[in-house]
């Protein structure tokens, strides 16, 4: 196996087990143990490591090596605004009348439908800013999923609205945020008993 798909291996595992929620927040990041479980060197560890932290999926703190973020009421209120922002301006900025790719297709989760939203507003900067937003998301809604009722009809409602061009998709993606954001607490109460 050559070094770059070595790297993008070790990248793609390492990115998967954060989304899963495998490691508290918090928890330190040893390249070595990493290695031994991917069976690699520590150098793509590392690299990976490196990469991750600069999409904000992970910290590193001087001196004291690679964390995954520990998860607060205030951050995780600042990721659900972020990401309403972002949906919003990607609807403004909507430039094409389908979504790419996505014809008569229903979103399945959050994730797929907001790059949808982010991929119609014709910007590269706002795709990548929701694909970051996604990531760091992704196991705070897994944990969503399991408290609020009725969450796949909701990304349902909304990815027809979008299609449709209803007026109402502001409002429903207002809605979607609020009712996370009343959670926030219920939330990280969850996460927290779960990684302690």
């Amino acid at each position: 196996m050559n070094a770059g798909t070595t790297a993008e291996r070790v990248y793609d595992s390492l990115k998967r087990t954060l989304a899963a929620g495998s490691f508290a927040p918090g928890a330190r990041l040893e390249p070595a143990r990493l290695a031994l479980e991917l069976s690699s060197s520590a150098t793509p560890i590392r690299d990976a490591l490196n990469r991750l932290a600069g999409e904000r999926l992970i910290e590193t703190r001087a001196s004291d090596g690679f964390h995954v973020p520990a998860l607060n009421e205030i951050g995780l209120r600042d990721l659900y605004r972020w990401n309403e922002v972002l949906a919003r301006t990607a609807l403004r900025m909507n430039h094409k009348s389908e979504p790419p790719g996505r014809d008569h297709v229903v979103p399945i989760d959050a994730a797929a439908l907001f790059a949808m939203i982010a991929a119609c507003s014709g910007s590269g900067e706002i795709v990548s800013q929701v694909a970051s937003a996604n990531a760091r998301l992704a196991y705070v809604r897994q944990v969503e999923s399991n408290i609020l009722d009725g969450a796949a009809d909701e990304i349902g409602g909304i990815a027809t609205a979008f299609r449709e061009r209803s007026i109402s998709t502001r409002m429903l993606i207002q809605q979607y945020h609020k009712a996370r954001l009343a959670i926030v607490p219920t939330i990280i109460n969850v996460i927290f008993q779960k990684t302690f």
